[in-house]
């Protein structure tokens, strides 16, 4: 069962700069990132389930970082969630179905036009 969206990221060129930009225009605050700051979350005053975040694309992104942006949907139990979307002829993109991406666990898959989707757990 999907609990919630978990998180909406944009695939960026330059992280840094624009977390800059969303400080300064839109003054949202840094929350966490990562040591590379390839991924960087931002905080809101108000307590919310849903996450925002800039996610570096790279020189050479994937199919997947080259949509803009991706909507991640929380769920309780990916393992169990990935073999349900499985038997209903869902594909997962990658190598491995789950990818461990430091504070959550992954799954990346296409809805019926294309848009790259993702479920998460957290750790």
């Amino acid at each position: 069962m999907i609990l919630s969206v978990d998180v909406v990221f944009l695939h960026v060129e330059d992280p840094v700069k624009l977390r800059q930009w969303y400080n300064e225009i839109l003054e949202l605050e840094n929350g966490f990132a990562t040591p590379d700051l390839h991924w960087q979350e931002f905080v809101f005053p108000e307590k919310t389930a849903t996450r925002f975040a800039l996610d570096y694309a790279g020189n050479n992104p994937s199919e997947v970082e080259q949509q803009k942006i991706m909507i991640s949907f929380k769920v309780e139990n990916i393992f169990d969630y990935v073999k349900k979307l499985e038997s209903k002829g869902i594909e997962f993109y990658g190598i491995n179905k789950i990818n461990d991406v430091g504070p959550t666990l992954v799954a990346t898959f296409q809805d019926i036009e294309g848009n790259w989707i993702q479920i998460s757990q957290r750790k």
